[in-house]
């Protein structure tokens, strides 16, 4: 039995098979390993062109984007304009499915060639969806093919960045087209497929794009959408006119008239449909070297590379493209967000503080709300944020701050967190200083929370500033751990947690530096004031109203704690009264939670705010304008009481 069959294309299955069996492996571990979280797009040449992009027009990168897509969209049209489209060829899992299915379609002979005009004129969805894709990406800085993305839709199992609608339909078009129409994703849909014809053509894209830099350098004032509508109107033009030439390439599958037998199987076996056997140069569009046609040719010698046997070679280029697109992505990398807003001379004066770990840095979204918070700050000129290694550096006046520790405590933001609720049997508790490293971002504080709900008993802990970070755990007396205990616990290297209904697996790299073992000694009621956070909400124009005019009505929230989350709407109800400016919270010298809702005493009365809360439904506003009406949660026992405000309580 031949274990190598010399009609199998052994280089481009090997490839085919690799990435699928990859997905698949990236997959099921997913399933299996809680602690993976695969980057399913880390090396999308799609992603890292629209990255580039989006880099170019708007200085931001899109979306989680980093060096190492941008370096494998780079290496993808190294590879297009000095051989051809190798990734889709040799790699695109889309075109993959797509070929397996035609060739089922085949099998079932319903699968058909599409000639002449609906061939050209379905061309044309392609280019659309390119302009589509680039222009809502570099409006937005979001990956816009996300959206549609049959392969980003099934590897993420649907991910909130997926459209449902547009997903399945798209993965319907792959499937169905694909059976019955010869590569009818990749032909006429794919995105990809168009940008990688238009780099065939490279000759016009460097030209726009050189004409819009000339203009641009000249002071001219033109918007990026122009040059980004003539290219792919172009390279749609282009692709139909000279669809069997695109030269000029340097690599292309040559036929030998002398040898060839006219047997035809090389343009039966093309899974493009590419008619190979009548000409001597294959410089069809659609051609991406996958050599299917010189593994399916009898003679010796008739069907070759630039007319010499190197089947070898596109594979070859392929692998070395990777390699080098992923050494230089680790290299470098560039800023999701750059931005400095500081004059040429403070920035060139300016110190540079970076600061690590930032895990609440995902995206472009919360890389620029970095950028906007420290763009209010005095003495921050500018920052760079990274959100490939979770990373920001700032651009700061010396002066202002003399110690990078300074902009430490900047970006430090204290916290509370109640872990649990204390049982009514409990009267004292103990309080825990510890020393954490590694632990600065607001995230770390919700992992901590979910770490110690799953593995002690604190009830509680709160953060202070400093380096290492000071926390305080706190415990019902006689429930701590051990400071060896507690040390496992912190350090532990992965969490796995549910929330809505969703489950998350993030790793950890805490270390526990110090643990003082004579723990402070808490009642009840210090614990309780302690850990209370106040909720202190003004609307209605509070401000433009004298203390003389106003009135508060002071009633009981004890039976309201755990709706604490929901006080934004009871506070968007009560605000549908204008007489009604402010909502505060506070503890009474017993530890019960009170409400004092401020009101105007000419526009509004104690009776009108009390029936209010005892409103059977709440009328509120949502942050977007729209109003909704909800079920009231809260319920209040006793009524208020009417006083001056502001009171001593």
């Amino acid at each position: 039995m031949k274990v190598f069959n010399p009609r199998k294309n052994w280089y481009k299955n090997f490839f085919q098979i690799a990435i699928l069996l990859l997905l698949v492996y990236m997959g099921i571990r997913l399933w299996v390993d809680k602690t993976y979280a695969p980057d399913f797009e880390a090396y999308c040449p799609l992603g890292g062109l629209q990255a580039l992009g989006s880099y170019l027009a708007r200085g931001s990168l899109a979306c989680t984007m980093t060096s190492a897509q941008i370096m494998m969209g780079i290496m993808l049209v190294v590879g297009i304009v000095f051989f051809s489209k190798l990734f889709c060829g040799y790699i695109c899992p889309l075109g993959t499915v797509g070929e397996w299915l035609g060739k089922l379609g085949d099998k079932f002979k319903v699968r058909f060639t599409l000639k002449g005009w609906p061939d050209t004129g379905l061309r044309l969805l392609k280019y659309g969806l390119l302009f589509a894709t680039f222009y809502f990406t570099l409006e937005s800085s979001e990956l816009w093919c996300k959206k549609f993305d049959p392969y980003y839709a099934v590897a993420s199992g649907f991910d909130t960045d997926v459209e449902l609608l547009w997903a399945i339909g798209a993965i319907l078009i792959l499937v169905l087209g694909s059976i019955f129409l010869r590569m009818f994703w990749c032909k006429y849909f794919c995105p990809l497929g168009a940008a990688s014809n238009i780099f065939k053509f490279w000759w016009w894209f460097a030209g726009i794009l050189g004409i819009y830099i000339i203009i641009l350098l000249l002071g001219g004032s033109l918007h990026w959408i122009w040059p980004l509508a003539v290219i792919s109107a172009g390279g749609f033009i282009l692709e139909v006119w000279r669809m069997k030439k695109a030269g000029p390439g340097l690599v292309h599958i040559t036929r030998s008239k002398e040898t060839c037998i006219d047997c035809h199987l090389c343009s039966e076996k093309c899974p493009q449909g590419i008619d190979v056997a009548s000409v001597e140069k294959v410089e069809h569009v659609d051609c991406n070297l996958c050599g299917d046609c010189i593994t399916a040719c009898p003679e010796a010698n008739t069907l070759q590379i630039n007319r010499r046997n190197m089947r070898w070679l596109p594979a070859t280029v392929l692998t070395l493209l990777i390699m080098v697109g992923i050494i230089l992505g680790t290299k470098w990398e560039l800023p999701t967000v750059d931005e400095k807003w500081g004059t040429k001379e403070q920035i060139e004066q300016a110190g540079v503080f970076t600061q690590e770990g930032l895990k609440n840095i995902k995206c472009f979204g919360s890389a620029s709300a970095f950028a906007n918070q420290m763009r209010s700050i005095n003495g921050v000129y500018g920052v760079s944020v990274f959100v490939g290694n979770q990373s920001v550096k700032i651009y700061y006046d010396k002066n202002v701050f003399e110690e990078e520790e300074e902009l430490q405590e900047l970006l430090f933001t204290p916290a509370k967190r109640v872990i649990r609720p204390i049982g009514k049997e409990v009267n004292e508790l103990e309080k825990y200083t510890t020393t954490v490293d590694k632990f600065f971002d607001p995230m770390d504080v919700y992992y901590l929370q979910q770490l110690m709900l799953q593995k002690s008993k604190a009830v509680a802990f709160e953060t202070e500033f400093a380096c290492p970070v000071i926390i305080h755990f706190y415990y019902p007396v006689g429930e701590a751990p051990s400071a060896g205990k507690l040390k496992e616990i912190i350090e532990s290297r992965t969490l796995t947690y549910t929330a809505s209904g969703q489950e998350f697996n993030v790793k950890l790299n805490y270390e526990l530096m110090s643990f003082d073992e004579n723990p402070e000694i808490l009642s009840r009621i210090d614990y309780i004031r302690a850990m209370y956070t106040p909720t202190v909400m003004k609307f209605n124009k509070f401000s433009s109203f004298t203390q003389d005019v106003l009135r508060q009505y002071r009633i009981s929230m004890e039976e309201n704690r755990a709706l604490r989350s929901r006080y934004s709407y009871l506070v968007s109800h009560l605000s549908n009264d204008e007489g009604v400016v402010a909502f505060e919270t506070w503890l009474d010298s017993l530890g019960t939670e009170m409400a004092s809702i401020v009101f105007v005493d000419s526009l509004t009365t104690a009776g009108q705010i009390d029936a209010a809360l005892h409103a059977d439904s709440l009328r509120i506003t949502y942050s977007g304008g729209r109003t909704g009406v909800v079920e009231n949660p809260f319920s209040f026992n006793n009524r208020g009481e009417e006083a001056d405000y502001p009171d001593n309580n």
